[in-house]
């Protein structure tokens, strides 16, 4: 597995003094605060082609815009596309080493 675009974000994180508290829910796509919950929900829904009404519906009841729903569409696709273009060019990259978690 690719993890090029995991190690930077991670990086930054620490940098900013996120804690490690907040680190693993970041990696886990969950919060406290039920709009940055459920800002992710969409994500991943796109990323495995399952996106429907259901996954609107969750994230316009905690006041997600569509403006912000296309922002985390255009961020996933920027991403992927960067990424691919890294693994292609076989990038180098200073960032630790960061181990995945897997999807259960």
């Amino acid at each position: 597995m690719h993890l090029l675009p995991l190690r930077p974000h991670l990086h930054r994180a620490r940098v900013a003094k996120v804690g490690a508290g907040g680190l693993e829910c970041a990696r886990h796509a969950e919060s406290a605060d039920p709009h940055a919950a459920a800002v992710p929900d969409p994500s991943h829904a796109i990323a495995r082609g399952h996106i429907g009404e259901t996954q609107f519906k969750a994230a316009r009841a905690v006041d997600v815009t569509d403006a912000e729903i296309a922002e985390v569409a255009g961020n996933l696709a920027l991403n992927i596309l960067t990424n691919y273009f890294n693994v292609l060019a076989d990038t180098d990259t200073e960032w630790p080493f960061v181990t995945p978690h897997t999807d259960a």
